[in-house]
């Protein structure tokens, strides 16, 4: 065998056995930060809730939470959640899992495209930088549809990239086609994000002798696989609630959204078009220290060319120009660019090492510090001081310890930095997230556990009744209480709803806010009911404390 073919090999080998280490590193990680906490409210406990729906009722056409139709996404998710559920259980970690084998293969799907585009030291960097990158860490641990929309998405764009040397083929609008309707399975329009950036680079890319006008014609093509992909779920699951699924989806949660700003996440067009750039600098945290010199490498040609320079602003600009339009906001709504942002981000580390950096890009890098600073410091102060405001053991301790760790890593990071080191800042940051870790899992989640209250009222009700004992619950409406419940419940509305629901025959359970309660009580005075348990905790999704009670009608105490 040739020495020159042998040390190719080994290269290879070698390379591949890195890459697989960092995937299961990350995978690892996000395992285990899956695991640590129970679902957080409202997105998580309704898609897991509806998938164990699927699961009891074998319907796996038609979505339901609460025993009451829920078409406010499409499908796929809830699918994969049931599978993991049925395997694994009705855990949080079942839940959450196919996000966050979705997390590891959109950081191996990335590395790939780095690699091609940008050699293999650059694509390694965008592997761990993605992975740590705070709007990552928290969608993909998580049980909702962001992380499993991603390696669909990001592959559509690898495919094309694969695609770009010799121009698309059919071959290529097929892989983008189903790729696109696997998306679209999963969030919708938001599935076509791949397609706009890919027609965004042609155009771009018009002159080049690799686009043809064929090539526009088999993008169109790909979104109309997509598309049929969609409604071979979408018609029937249509036809079978009555036209619900695109009443309501469609026409509320796509139209409606894009029209007018939906519980309360946007405003008025002018005062919110920029509200996506805070979201890219808290998000990215905590590569935007490196983010601005990037940017400047990239406009000016010095990452990938000028045909990687047309490849990532096309992926850039375009959804965040549209959901910036749209009117209502949310930061994952962007998070498609976040696989681009890493790839720059580690071109431009890789492109300083080797001095192809110029002094302005040298400047807009140190510049980094301006919007990673500010940052650092708020998770820093959030961490050390947020922790005496809630009377959890030890959670102080450990919110400190995460809280030192963040101002360490900044501040080590911010002098590297500033010294126009920036790998050595890079590898400061990594080295901090991973550390960070550490008191997050160990303590500051845990933590948090405590001072949750449905998982807590919903122990209580499942120990002290039967299965077959109705739950109703009044001005308390988290859907994590659905979960944990694993029974249907009744909402009642007003203080008459309550004065009835106390005057049935038969047992029942009354979950209800102490204060609720007493302004009832102001009303009709005492109820025949049965105080069984208070919970107290802290509703973060309301943002205050409230003591929950557990009122029994007719009922034995077990």
């Amino acid at each position: 065998m040739a020495p020159a073919f042998t040390k190719t090999r080994w290269v290879f080998e070698k390379e591949r056995v890195i890459v697989a280490a960092g995937l299961l590193v990350i995978l690892g990680n996000y395992l285990l930060l899956g695991s640590r906490t129970t679902l957080w409210d409202r997105d998580e406990p309704r898609f897991a809730r509806a998938a164990v729906e699927m699961l009891e009722s074998g319907n796996y056409m038609a979505i339901t939470f609460n025993g009451e139709s829920w078409p406010d996404k499409p499908v796929l998710t809830y699918w994969l959640m049931a599978l993991a559920i049925r395997i694994l259980g009705p855990t949080e970690l079942a839940c959450r899992l196919f996000g966050i084998l979705g997390t590891a293969a959109t950081c191996g799907i990335t590395f790939s495209i780095g690699r091609r585009l940008l050699g293999r030291d650059a694509g390694l960097w965008a592997l761990v930088i993605l992975a740590s990158t705070l709007q990552v860490l928290v969608i993909g641990a998580a049980a909702t549809s962001d992380a499993i929309l991603l390696p669909f998405t990001i592959g559509a764009m690898a495919v094309f990239a694969a695609a770009r040397p010799t121009g698309v083929r059919p071959v290529h609008a097929v892989g983008i086609g189903l790729l696109t309707g696997l998306a679209m399975l999963v969030k919708g329009p938001m599935g076509l994000m791949p397609a706009l950036a890919i027609l965004t680079v042609l155009l771009l890319e018009r002159k080049e002798p690799t686009v043809r006008p064929a090539s526009f014609a088999l993008i169109a093509g790909s979104v109309v696989v997509g598309g049929l992909i969609f409604c071979a779920w979408a018609v029937p699951a249509s036809a079978a609630t009555e036209g619900e699924f695109l009443r309501v989806f469609i026409g509320r949660h796509v139209i409606g959204r894009a029209l007018k700003p939906m519980e309360h996440h946007g405003g008025n067009f002018l005062l919110y078009l920029p509200y996506y750039i805070p979201a890219v600098i808290c998000g990215f945290f905590p590569w935007t220290l490196h983010l601005p010199g990037a940017l400047s490498a990239l406009v000016h040609g010095r990452i990938g060319g000028p045909s990687g320079r047309r490849l990532f602003l096309g992926w850039i600009l375009p959804p965040f120009v549209v959901m910036s339009l749209a009117a209502t906001k949310l930061p994952h709504y962007i998070v498609f660019i976040w696989p681009a942002l890493a790839l720059i981000v580690g071109g431009a580390i890789v492109a300083a090492r080797a001095g192809v950096l110029t002094p302005r890009d040298r400047d807009w890098l140190r510049g980094g510090v301006w919007f990673f600073g500010p940052v650092a410091g708020a998770i820093a102060l959030g961490l050390i001081i947020g922790p005496w405001f809630v009377a959890v053991p030890g959670l102080r301790g450990w919110g400190a310890v995460a809280g030192l760790v963040v101002l360490t890593m900044a501040a080590l990071a911010i002098r590297e930095h500033l010294a126009d080191r920036p790998q050595r800042s890079a590898v400061i940051l990594i080295v901090g997230m991973v550390v960070f870790q550490v008191p997050l899992q160990a303590g500051v989640l845990p933590g948090l556990e405590r001072i949750k209250i449905s998982p807590a009222v919903a122990r209580a009700v499942n120990t002290r009744t039967g299965p077959d004992v109705p739950v109703s619950a009044y001005k308390y409406g988290e859907p994590t209480l659905n979960f944990y419940l694993g029974r249907p419940i009744e909402y009642l509305s007003g203080p008459d709803g309550v004065r009835e629901w106390a005057s049935r025959p038969g047992p029942g359970i009354l979950v209800i806010p102490r204060d609720r309660l007493d302004q009832v009580r102001e009303g009709s005075g005492q109820l025949p009911v049965r105080e069984l348990s208070a919970v107290k905790g802290f509703n973060y999704s309301k943002g205050k404390y409230a003591e929950v009670l557990i009122l029994s009608r007719n009922q034995e105490q077990k």
